[in-house]
């Protein structure tokens, strides 16, 4: 598979043509929605790569989305853009990108589905508000982590060897930790295609192709000509099989293989088979795993095994909705190789009152890059460990204007940073349009 550089428009017009919309009679429905929120911040590091003062900031935050409906199939387009202007020291900076989610039931037997994203961004900062919205919290397929959207592993669906991200990403790094303090900005680019099939009445098969692009643009080369990251393109399948084994559980593996090709010349090999195990638990709590061997052949360090697992507790009642996490999956990283991420996260939002939400999250992340090449030489990576939680209010002030407001704090050990960051936001949010 030969991966090139696509724009925003091409990935989400090849998203769309895969799914057969406006078959004969259909009609499709379309619900646009945008939410905009201005307002202020101030954070005491927010970079996590400095020991000096902190600073204010003004912030515009821009969600836009498009659902499109006709019967059976069904699409979410959807995008974000965020700034912060900072008042000293640190200028401006931005944030943004694209998300498409779309499926389709082809027969009784057979479903389709394709997600696609975009996103570029600086690693590590603290930019953009999290609005608590307990109605929005959906379980799409993995790969799309924009917003309020939970990813979760689901048995009977292909589960990806990538980091569970519950929830917005507070940092905006997914994982990738040795690279903060860097201010280096990643675009990212990442699609897949997933496709089901009803074997039987009590059991099925999935099969899945994914591939990704990573660029960090001006940063392949600082002077001295070490470069302290690397571009990486990854390419791969799974394949997967679930068996009903109760009115309330199913089970069955998953494997999957991928390719990373960095940009030095290096490259490394995943393989990850699990067992799968999902459960309802009651009408409001479900659970969802996947155990097994996650096997990496890097040309740099030889051939390594480790445990992989994914896992989710989660709840979708009436007034409160969330996931608690976990994660063991090796994934590639900007410094030039594959690492086992390890990760906890916590992801809750509820309706307090009619007008009150409230918002929780957290994730802790520990990674262990060992040896990694900068170009010219090696370099001890070592570990890196990540801390970061965030609590956030909302309050109607009318039909569609809205306070928001929150707090945070964050806990850096990393290769080019250490140190901590404490963070307030207060604005205003409008959202136009929706359901």
């Amino acid at each position: 598979m030969t991966m090139r550089r696509l724009s925003i428009a091409t990935v989400s017009l090849s998203a769309m043509a895969v799914i057969p919309w406006g078959g004969a009679g259909a009609q499709i429905t379309t619900v646009p929605s945008l939410t905009a929120t201005v307002g202020g911040s101030y954070s005491t590091n927010p970079f996590l790569g400095d020991d000096q003062p902190g600073a204010g900031s003004t912030q515009v935050d821009i969600r836009p989305s498009l659902l499109l409906i006709d019967g059976v199939n069904q699409a979410t387009i959807s995008g974000n853009y965020n700034r912060s202007d900072y008042f000293s020291r640190y200028g401006s900076n931005d944030g943004y990108g694209i998300g498409v989610n779309a499926g389709t039931q082809l027969n009784p037997r057979a479903s389709l589905g394709l997600s696609a994203s975009y996103d570029s961004s600086i690693l590590g900062n603290n930019g953009g508000f999290n609005i608590p919205n307990v109605s929005t919290i959906t379980t799409p397929t993995a790969g799309i982590t924009t917003g309020t959207t939970v990813t979760t592993p689901v048995a009977t669906a292909p589960i990806l060897t990538t980091p569970v991200v519950v929830g917005p990403d507070l940092t905006g790094v997914n994982g990738d930790v040795g690279l903060i303090g860097l201010r280096q900005r990643r675009n990212q680019l990442s699609a897949q295609l997933n496709g089901s099939y009803a074997l039987s009445s009590r059991s099925s098969a999935n099969l899945g192709i994914f591939g990704s692009r990573a660029t960090y643009p001006g940063g392949n080369v600082v002077p001295g000509s070490n470069s302290l990251v690397s571009n990486n393109k990854s390419y791969g399948a799974n394949f997967g099989y679930s068996r009903t084994l109760s009115e309330v559980s199913s089970g069955g593996f998953q494997i999957s293989a991928s390719k990373v090709d960095y940009s030095r010349g290096l490259s490394s090999q995943i393989y990850t088979p699990r067992l799968t195990y999902s459960r309802t638990l009651s009408e409001i709590w479900s659970f969802n795993a996947a155990v097994g061997a996650g096997i990496v052949k890097d040309s740099l360090n030889g051939t390594s095994t480790s445990l992989s697992v994914e896992g989710s507790v989660c709840r979708q009642g009436e007034r409160g909705s969330g996931c608690l996490s976990v994660s063991r999956v090796p994934g590639a990283t900007g410094l030039g190789g594959v690492t086992v991420q390890n990760q906890v996260s916590l992801s809750y939002s509820q309706r307090l009152s009619e007008v009150l939400n409230i918002g929780v999250n957290g994730s802790y992340n520990h990674t262990n890059n060992g040896i990694v090449s900068t170009g010219t030489s090696l370099l001890n990576a070592g570990s890196q460990d990540l801390f970061s939680s965030d609590v956030s209010l909302s309050r109607a002030l009318g039909r569609r204007l809205s306070a928001v407001g929150s707090v945070g704090y964050r806990y850096v050990n990393g290769v080019y940073a250490s140190g901590s960051d404490l963070s307030a936001r207060l604005g205003l949010s409008v959202s136009i349009g929706g359901r």
